[in-house]
């Protein structure tokens, strides 16, 4: 059976010694990225309950961005090394990240549903940007010129984004679902933290 994401995190957690887990618990809470980690929930984690921590705040893939993060941030480099590795591995289930610098990966509820489509009725009503969102769609690729105008020629922000799921997010697959969280995530911060439950 192979090993799952968890498996391998709490594998390389368990290698530092206390005074490496206390930076990393340390660090992780000086991320400046959203979402943030409070000092008091990791302060006196283990390693098993700190995958806990990561994946439920992170997601899995972005459990292992961050993990590999703030392994470099601490001068861990060999098990930041190691992490990346499992992550370009044939077998396993992290995609590449690449925004690792934002450290939130794709983002999944559960493996049937992405968390864009688990919340889709609450992002339909609050995403309040929705021309500078199309803009960076369009620029990355996820949606075409005529979806942007399809799109835009909606009157309402929620037609707006009806629209976008309906079609150029229903086509693009999970890679394109994570771009948009990936800018949704830039754009309202506030709100993915909410949704989060954070």
């Amino acid at each position: 059976m192979s090993k799952t994401v968890g498996d391998i995190l709490i594998g390389v957690l368990d290698d530092l010694g206390e005074a490496e887990l206390k930076k990393f618990r340390r660090k992780l809470c000086d991320r400046k990225q959203e979402p943030k980690v409070r000092r008091g929930i990791v302060e006196k984690a283990d390693p098993v309950d700190l995958v806990d921590i990561l994946t439920r705040t992170f997601t899995e893939d972005g459990a292992v961005n961050v993990a590999i993060e703030v392994l470099a941030a601490i001068n861990c480099q060999d098990v930041a090394k190691e992490l990346m590795e499992f992550k370009k591995s044939p077998g396993s289930c992290v995609t590449s990240g690449d925004r690792m610098e934002s450290a939130t990966g794709p983002t999944k509820m559960n493996q049937d549903k992405h968390f864009v489509d688990h919340h889709r009725t609450a992002l339909i009503d609050r995403v309040s940007q929705v021309e500078p969102l199309l803009d960076r769609l369009l620029e990355r690729g996820i949606i075409t010129q005529n979806a942007y105008s399809d799109v835009k020629a909606n009157r309402t922000t929620q037609n707006r984004m009806r629209e976008l799921y309906d079609g150029p997010l229903k086509a693009c697959g999970p890679k394109g679902k994570d771009i948009f969280l990936d800018i949704l995530m830039e754009m309202e911060p506030f709100l993915i933290s909410d949704l989060k439950g954070e």
